[in-house]
């Protein structure tokens, strides 16, 4: 339930602590009752157990999906037909609550304080999340369909107009290719075809300003982040690569209208769209040299690592919240000097890790810990 702050208590505007997540038939946990400390949760046990179902759950109360499926279905337990997530959390002196409902062939449905809300999408920001896990090596060296959805997990929850422009695109790009489908056929016109590129065009310019200006600041602070990983001797340079070369000069739609237009039989023939930002990649050079293809594993996961915490900065300074920070089982994937530089985040924003080695955080983690034990998808013990 909703409360109103009282006199004297704490109203500070970055202010954000979960306090308490429930589950039920969700991935493992036919039902699971979580509290998590003010500072750092240590959520351990052996593999496959189901620690990170439980930040998967979190993610998802922060961006309304799944970091690692599309297929929604996936979430629900094997035999049950629905699920339920619910966080509550405290922020700006208020006690809230995001609950997250799906009934199989169903709408997913969220409810934010009690109150029914229309669209997922207006949960974005609400609890601010960044994830660290084995796969965020992926923005590095994955398809370019990793990076673009990177760009666009930091964009929709920093700027709503970001998501609802992004909706409608993927909309006309939908629309778009059926005409050209329909075209190969014989079933539709060219002339058709004019509508959509004048949609596409306008609608996608506006992502890719938004994308380069992210990129623009991820590579500033990549690599104030990097100075310090590196001992100065590696710098990050990230090139936004989409229809034309991109510059200081602004781009307008009729740039890429222009491109559409001129590879038009080409798209026909394909039977799909295949220039606009759905197709766009962000390049990561160390040193010069394609992180992808030249890079280290190490200095790969050092990338991303950085990027990672560029984007957490960048997040609390937009919306003016301390992020989640999420670490799934990632310090056994990064050196000493790694960990402590990681480990230095934690004291002044609210943590939750997995693990499968607890001892190794004893004498990491301090003050304000809770450590949760997972087994075969139960909570069996809480510690402090």
């Amino acid at each position: 339930m909703l409360r109103c702050p009282v006199e004297g208590e704490r109203q500070d505007g970055g202010f954000l602590r979960i306090k308490r997540l429930y589950l039920k038939n969700f991935r493992n946990y036919s039902e699971a009752d979580i509290n998590f400390a003010y500072n750092t949760s240590l959520i351990y046990g052996d593999n496959a157990q189901g620690k990170t179902n439980i930040i998967e759950a979190l993610f998802m109360t922060s961006t309304g999906k799944s970091h690692r499926t599309n297929n929604i279905n996936e979430l629900i337990k094997h035999g049950e037909n629905h699920f339920r997530v619910l966080l509550e959390f405290e922020a700006n002196g208020y006690s809230q609550n995001i609950d997250i409902k799906y009934i199989k062939g169903k709408r997913k449905e969220l409810f934010i304080n009690g109150v029914k809300k229309e669209r997922i999408s207006e949960m974005l920001g609400v609890v601010p999340s960044v994830l660290f896990s084995p796969e965020s090596i992926l923005y590095v060296k994955g398809a370019p369909g990793e990076r673009r959805r990177i760009l666009d997990i930091v964009l929709c929850q920093i700027k709503k107009e970001y998501l609802i422009n992004l909706q409608r695109y993927n909309r006309i790009i939908k629309n778009k290719n059926i005409v050209l489908k329909q075209i190969q056929t014989g079933k539709n016109e060219k002339v058709q075809l004019d509508i959509w590129d004048e949609e596409l065009s306008m609608a996608g310019i506006k992502i890719v300003k938004e994308r380069q200006l992210l990129i623009e600041e991820l590579e500033s602070r990549m690599n104030n982040i990097m100075k310090g990983i590196s001992d100065d001797k590696e710098r990050i340079t990230i090139k936004y690569k989409t229809f034309k070369e991109l510059d200081k000069i602004q781009v307008d739609y009729k740039d890429l209208l222009e491109t559409i237009k001129n590879n038009r039989e080409k798209e026909i023939e394909i039977g799909s769209s295949i220039y606009g930002p759905h197709r766009d990649d962000m390049e990561i050079l160390l040193n010069g040299k394609s992180a992808r293809m030249y890079c280290s594993q190490g200095q790969q996961r050092s990338i991303a690592l950085s990027l990672c915490i560029a984007i957490m900065g960048i997040m609390e300074d937009k919306i003016g919240k301390k992020t989640l920070l999420l670490l799934d089982d990632v310090m056994s994937e990064l050196d000493e000097k790694r960990q402590n530089f990681l480990l230095e985040l934690i004291g002044n924003r609210q943590t939750v890790i997995t693990t499968t080695e607890k001892t190794k955080y004893n004498a990491l983690l301090q003050n304000n810990i809770s450590y949760i034990k997972v087994c075969d998808g139960k909570i069996i013990e809480v510690s402090t």
